[in-house]
C-alpha cells in the first residue's frame, strides 16, 4: 500500500486557510475540515489537535505572509511619506489579490465578533493600525492630508473597500480572470482612496 503523501507545514497551513475562509469556523468541523481538503483526519488532529489551534495556526501564518508582502526594502522606500502610504496599500491590495483567503476571513469575523476577532485585532489588526494611524498624524501635521477623522476612514476603506474588492470573484468584480485586470483594478481603487485623502489646496 502507498503511504499517504507527506505535506509540508505550509502547503498544509495555506490550504487551511483557504479551507476556513470558504467554510466559515463555525459552520464546520475539523472532520469536515478534514473532507473538504481532502486530508486525514488523523493528519490535521496530530498536527493541531483542535480545529480552534488549527484556525489560529492558520490565520498566524496568513498574517505572516501578509506582513512579509508589506515589506518595502530601504532602497525602494519613497522619501515623500504620501506616496509610501501608496506603495504600503498597492502591496496590501496585490498581496490579498494572491491570497484572498485571509481577508475573507477577517471580513467575516468582524461581522459577528467574538474571541476570534478580538485575537486578530489585539495581536496584528490593532498594531497595524496605530502604525497607519502614526503615518496619517505626520502627514496630517504637515498639512499634507486633509483634516477630519482620516484614520477611520482609511481604515475601512483599506480594510473592507480595497481588501473587499481584492478578495472577492471576478464575477462580483466585473473583470476578467487574468493577473493584469485584478491588478489594475486594484491599483485604481488605491489611488481614489490615497489621492482622496491629500489636503485641499
Amino acid at each position: 500500500m502507498a503511504r499517504p503523501k507527506l505535506i509540508e507545514e505550509e502547503e498544509l497551513l495555506d490550504r487551511l486557510l483557504d479551507a476556513f475562509a470558504d467554510l466559515g469556523y463555525e459552520g464546520t468541523s475539523l472532520r469536515e475540515l478534514c473532507r473538504h481538503l481532502g486530508m486525514s483526519h488523523n493528519l490535521i488532529h496530530r498536527r493541531y489537535q483542535s480545529k480552534d489551534a488549527a484556525w489560529h495556526a492558520a490565520v498566524d501564518h496568513g498574517f505572516a505572509d501578509l506582513y512579509a508582502a508589506l515589506q518595502v526594502p530601504p532602497a525602494e522606500v519613497p522619501s515623500d511619506l504620501f506616496e509610501v502610504l501608496r506603495v504600503l496599500m498597492v502591496k496590501f491590495s496585490e498581496a490579498t489579490l494572491r491570497r484572498p483567503a485571509l481577508a475573507r476571513i477577517i471580513q467575516h469575523e468582524a461581522a459577528i465578533s467574538g474571541p476570534r476577532f478580538e485575537y486578530m485585532l489585539t495581536h496584528y489588526i490593532g498594531p497595524t493600525r496605530e502604525a497607519s494611524a502614526a503615518l496619517l498624524a505626520q502627514l496630517q501635521a504637515s498639512g499634507a492630508v486633509r483634516e477630519g477623522a482620516v484614520e477611520t476612514v482609511y481604515f475601512f476603506l483599506t480594510t473592507w473597500g480595497i481588501g473587499g474588492l481584492a478578495s472577492a470573484s471576478d464575477e462580483l468584480r466585473g473583470t476578467c480572470e487574468s493577473d493584469h485586470s485584478r491588478q489594475h483594478l486594484a491599483r485604481l481603487a488605491v489611488d481614489v482612496v490615497v489621492d482622496g485623502l491629500r489636503a485641499r489646496t
